[in-house]
């Protein structure tokens, strides 16, 4: 499902395994199945997690996204729909390089679940920050 001409924007940690946008050590670019673009994940560092990785990928062209499931808030959403770009879920921990044509197409489900759990997340950073 990936085209030869896909450049394909996803978020891994050092052993090359998917993880959430809000916590994978690095953001990807990848083209015909080979990393062309490594960098520090921009989240880390960032207030708004989600919708961070989602401009980022936007930024540097993707045509496609790999989301880790529970990465797809609605504002991430929005700003990659907007773009045109085409959005698939990918496992957690699933390790890139595993065939990447085993994904799923973003669902209302999804971004309903990322949503929630985006909330969470910020739920518990204000928590623990304040102790």
């Amino acid at each position: 499902m990936i085209g030869k001409d896909d450049v394909v924007c996803t978020t891994i940690n050092e052993d090359l395994t998917f993880d959430l946008f809000s916590r994978a050590q690095y953001l990807v670019l990848i083209k015909n199945g080979v990393i062309i673009h490594k960098e520090v994940n921009p989240a880390l560092n960032s207030v708004n997690k989600r919708p961070t990785v989602a401009k980022r990928c936007v930024e540097l062209n993707a045509t496609m996204v790999l989301a880790p499931h529970g990465s797809l808030c609605y504002p991430s959403y929005l700003i990659l729909r907007r773009a045109g770009v085409n959005i698939y879920v990918v496992k957690p921990g699933e390790k890139l390089g595993n065939d990447l044509n085993e994904y799923n197409k973003a669902s209302a489900w999804e971004v309903t679940y990322s949503s929630f759990l985006a909330i969470k997340e910020r739920i518990m950073e204000v928590i623990f920050h304040e102790q």
